[in-house]
């Protein structure tokens, strides 16, 4: 069995992304002597992850990009990519994403050579994104014949390759040892796309218990909730379309619409909603705050829906943190979101709904009575984060490689 484990991330342990990596390393570290987490990026460390250890050098060299770079431009490499992309080159960000990968190969072989008793049979690097890492390791695992494996989840922007701009990979996939995509449908997208079904297994993410149950409004008052960055993937517009037409059709009905999160969108929907004069709704937009405001608003407030129209997605942490206060969801049945939503949890719409349907699932979600502890135990079932997280430490500790 493995031993050790390294951990490639784009900033865990530091600053406040991969958040669903908090929730699983306990469980990582029951099953591996050893763990090295080696972040892309550096940052300031987390709150309880200081006892960590962080190999630095990946952030260091990496962020030596002009080094990188011309060491590159003498390396048979790059124009072996460049020659072997010639048809995409032009199609987007192909060009860029081609020397970005030869940057991060660069990078991960001065890692190597500087430690490679870190890179026995005894190893497994654990890349958290289906990214240019992953081919780096690879390539070079088989260039130096070497014989730590290599696995990745992949989760949303990393499996379905919207950009366009993801290098070789159908050669990560011949020899990743193994994928674990967060959702069935990145499964079956992978599958269908390039074969090689046994590389994938489905590992869920999860979020931690609560132990409140959020608590619907009164009558003729309707608490909306949406959580997410302010970018056009997120169609933001369309639920303030959709909340003043709702708002215009109940006039009787008193509508209040809190929004976290801020992105490029922000100043032009605050404008939107400024030049709105309907009595009877009201927006607040929150902007970005720490996790625990968001909690805290959903343990002290009503909510009646939690609402998430992204034109993509993976299966969307946001979700899965309200049902677990038990609030039902409007959302679009994109990546792996109509895994988790059901008739009795909240309402699934097309990929690309028209307003209307919008409309109608609101008015829907208002005259319905969601038994608010079924959604619970639906997110219990699928997203419950000490039993994804258990299963997928074990997987990877236990699956044949």
């Amino acid at each position: 069995m493995p031993k050790n484990l390294i951990v490639i991330t784009k900033l865990f342990p530091y600053n406040f992304t991969e958040a669903f990596l908090e929730s699983e390393t306990p469980f990582l570290q029951e099953k591996f002597k050893k763990i090295i987490f080696m972040p892309l990026l550096k940052g300031r460390i987390r709150p309880n992850f200081s006892s960590l250890t962080v190999d630095d050098s990946y952030n260091i060299l990496y962020s030596k990009k002009t080094i990188m770079i011309i060491r590159i431009l003498f390396s048979f490499d790059l124009y072996q990519s460049l020659f072997f992309h010639r048809k995409s080159l032009l199609k987007k960000n192909m060009f860029i994403a081609c020397i970005k990968q030869q940057i991060h190969m660069q990078t991960i072989k001065c890692i190597i050579k500087n430690n490679p008793s870190n890179f026995t049979e005894d190893t497994i690097v654990y890349s958290y994104w289906f990214n240019a890492p992953v081919y780096a390791f690879l390539k070079l695992r088989e260039k130096y014949r070497m014989k730590y494996r290599v696995v990745c989840r992949a989760h949303r922007w990393d499996v379905y390759d919207e950009n366009g701009d993801m290098p070789y990979r159908k050669y990560c996939i011949e020899h990743v040892d193994k994928i674990f995509p967060i959702s069935q449908d990145a499964c079956d997208f992978l599958t269908k796309k390039y074969g090689y079904k046994d590389k994938y297994i489905l590992s869920r993410l999860g979020v931690q218990k609560r132990n409140v149950t959020t608590k619907a409004s009164a009558p003729f008052n309707f608490q909306v909730l949406t959580i997410s960055h302010l970018i056009q993937r997120k169609r933001i517009d369309l639920v303030l379309n959709a909340l003043t037409v709702f708002a215009l059709k109940n006039q009787d009905i008193s509508i209040q619409w809190t929004h976290f999160g801020t992105g490029n969108m922000e100043k032009d929907l605050r404008m939107k909603v400024s030049s709105i004069d309907i009595p009877n709704m009201r927006t607040t937009f929150m902007g970005y705050v720490p996790n625990i405001e968001i909690i805290q608003f959903m343990e002290k407030s009503t909510v009646d829906v939690f609402m998430n129209l992204s034109t993509s997605e993976g299966v969307p942490v946001s979700i899965m943190e309200v049902q677990s206060y038990g609030i039902p969801v409007i959302a679009t049945n994109v990546g792996g979101t109509g895994e988790i939503i059901d008739k009795d949890n909240g309402i699934l719409l097309p990929s690309c709904p028209p307003l209307e349907d919008v409309v109608a699932a609101l008015e829907k979600v208002y005259q319905s009575d969601f038994n608010r502890d079924i959604i619970k135990n639906h997110w219990n079932k699928f997203s419950n984060a000490q039993t994804t997280f258990r299963h997928f430490a074990n997987l990877l500790y236990n699956t044949q490689y």
